[in-house]
């Protein structure tokens, strides 16, 4: 079983704006780009983003800045924003148990209070991790380069070529 990723590519998304976002123009292609995901999906994310008012996005090319200070912004905060029922249910039953088992007919109501203990913890753990305690966690070089802008570069340039 593997949790989804609905959570980490936007708080990737918000510590490449948070890095780039002032002084370079980062677009969805670009974020596309850093984090490996469909540039229709990162589009998305960042209007949900938006929405809760942690990024402001221009229309067009005109790309994504940080509204939100990060040490503003959750765990939680980024999951509510693009996922707010991914912790409802947290351990989510198989759905045919057998009802002629006793156990089978009581599997549900058995597990809705362990499944709501754990919610509540992983809600209780996720607010206190804020996105600039990633930041420091980053530990970028100052001068450290990003070919992520690059790509967009080359690949405008092929587009050109090409018409």
């Amino acid at each position: 079983m593997r949790l989804n990723t609905k959570c980490s590519v936007p708080i990737h998304m918000l510590l490449f704006i948070n890095r780039y976002g002032k002084s370079r123009k980062v677009t969805s292609e670009v974020l596309s780009s850093s984090t490996g995901c469909n540039a229709v999906i990162i589009r998305n994310l960042l209007s949900r983003l938006q929405k809760a008012q942690m990024v402001s996005v221009k229309r067009g090319s005109g790309g994504a800045v940080m509204k939100m200070r990060m040490e503003d912004i959750t765990f939680y905060d980024v999951q509510q924003a693009v996922d707010p029922d991914a912790l409802k249910n947290f351990i989510a039953v198989h759905p045919e148990p057998n009802s002629g088992c006793p156990i089978g007919k009581n599997i549900v109501k058995i597990l809705s209070d362990p499944s709501k203990q754990l919610e509540e913890a992983i809600i209780k753990e996720m607010k206190k991790i804020k996105l600039s305690d990633l930041v420091e966690s980053l530990q970028l070089a100052a001068d450290e380069e990003c070919t992520c802008f690059d790509k967009l570069k080359e690949k405008k340039k092929k587009t050109e070529q090409e018409g």
